[in-house]
């Protein structure tokens, strides 16, 4: 039964139509048993690397959830997602893909944060309002990171409005 349960989603996963692999890649998150998931890990995988952004923005979380129900299938989850997240051009992929390394890695989500600091200002609102987020959470928990004392005022010198907001959020936290 399991086997053609899995041979059903693996078809769907690599179907031509990128919103039934979106569709099913959203069904995986769903799926918490290890044995089902297993045979489904390659074919995941590969919708990474899709040419359509869907695909890939509902892969990242894919892999995230599989990651958070059962490490042990895929154990190189946070490196497979920072490389994602370095290599990605569509913005809701690049939103997706920090939420769910920083919801798996916090680790590997500061070793991101560090790489783009400096050009916060310049990312589009809703990858600034994930990494804001998280940047506030970690000011809470590590206060004594200097790095984001500075970043209020960075983020407060951008001329939209969501960053003052935000950075007033940030001052307050």
């Amino acid at each position: 039964m399991a086997t053609c349960c899995s041979n059903g989603i693996r078809n769907d996963l690599l179907h031509p139509n990128e919103y039934i692999r979106g569709a099913t890649l959203r069904f995986l998150c769903k799926i918490k048993d290890a044995e089902l998931l297993e045979p489904l890990l390659s074919s995941a995988r590969q919708c990474l690397e899709h040419r359509h952004a869907y695909v890939r923005k509902n892969a990242v979380l894919a892999v995230s959830s599989i990651f958070q129900h059962s490490e042990h299938l895929i154990p190189d989850a946070p490196e497979l997602i920072l490389t994602f997240l370095q290599a990605e051009n569509d913005n809701t992929c690049k939103r997706n893909a920090f939420v769910a390394l920083s919801s798996i890695s916090h680790e590997k989500a500061l070793d991101y944060l560090t790489i783009v600091f400096e050009d916060i200002s310049g990312l589009d609102e809703l990858t600034q309002l994930v990494l804001i987020e998280f940047i506030r959470k970690d000011a809470v928990v590590n206060p004594g990171n200097k790095v984001w004392s500075a970043f209020p005022k960075m983020v407060g010198h951008a001329n939209d409005r969501i960053g003052e907001v935000l950075a007033v959020n940030i001052r307050s936290a």
